[in-house]
């Protein structure tokens, strides 16, 4: 079980090719470190598989429990559910991934997987079978948790698997805003809108650092099919010094592919 690091190490980050996992970029990227809410990409992988593998569907509805909202501390994210109140696994999906609600998480893993124990145990089960050496989950949201641990190579590859599985949920991440009954959030990837950036995966806590798993599709000269790249960093000191590094990574990976492209 990897320990995890402080968000004072060395920031991580890697880029990658979505399609080929050809890495383009990579810096301290296999340090082990808290991951924040990059976690929900696997909450939301694990419960993809619980939906082909166990006859649910993302219409299924869901009864909110007292603990899925009261479990939630202020200071966390959340989607706005109320206890006792009816929505679908779909909506969850969304409040998830958009806004990164922590109630959302709860109430998916408890819903699916019978309690979040259980679902903490097939979220380290797929870990295991997608080759995330650097990672233990401890936490279905992302909570700073002892122990709970991955790192950037890993998220970029957990992301990858994500999308080459299911490309469906870019139509998720790429929301702009979000809401549920009183709730509304903005989505805080403020790379939303940026050249051919339609996600993924936010995460802050004091622990890890702010942190982003981005993805953009691209024409690169010299490819006949557009190019989808994702770039993590972990550990970063502030949003806008995680999103500028992002960009930086982004733009550059792409440079890189076209200039590997004029070459052959």
């Amino acid at each position: 079980m990897p320990s995890p690091t402080s968000a004072r190490d060395p920031l991580s980050s890697i880029t990658l090719d979505a399609a080929t996992l050809t890495v383009i970029h990579q810096h301290n990227a296999d340090i082990a470190r808290q991951p924040a809410s990059l976690t929900k990409l696997m909450t939301a992988y694990a419960a993809y598989a619980c939906i082909g593998e166990y006859g649910h569907s993302w219409d299924e509805t869901v009864t909110v429990a007292d603990d899925d909202v009261h479990a939630v501390a202020d200071d966390e994210t959340r989607m706005g559910l109320v206890p006792g109140e009816t929505v679908t696994l779909g909506r969850l999906l969304e409040g998830l991934m958009i806004v990164s609600g922590n109630d959302a998480a709860l109430a998916m893993a408890r819903h699916l997987g019978g309690s979040q124990p259980a679902f903490l145990e097939r979220m380290n089960r797929h870990a295991r079978q997608l080759g995330l050496r650097s990672t233990w989950f401890a936490s279905v949201s992302g909570i700073t948790t002892p122990r709970h641990a991955s790192s950037a190579r890993d998220m970029a590859m957990l992301a990858a698997c994500l999308l080459n599985d299911h490309p469906q949920i870019l139509a998720i991440t790429a929301q702009r805003a979000f809401e549920h009954g009183s709730f509304s959030r903005n989505n805080q990837n403020a790379l939303l809108g940026d050249d051919g950036v339609d996600g993924l995966k936010t995460g802050y806590t004091r622990a890890a650092g702010f942190c982003l798993a981005a993805t953009a599709c691209r024409a690169v000269p010299g490819r006949a099919q557009p190019v989808r790249l994702i770039t993590v960093a972990l550990g970063s000191e502030s949003r806008e010094a995680r999103d500028a590094r992002v960009r930086e990574l982004l733009a550059d990976g792409f440079a890189a592919l076209a200039g590997t492209a004029m070459d052959a």
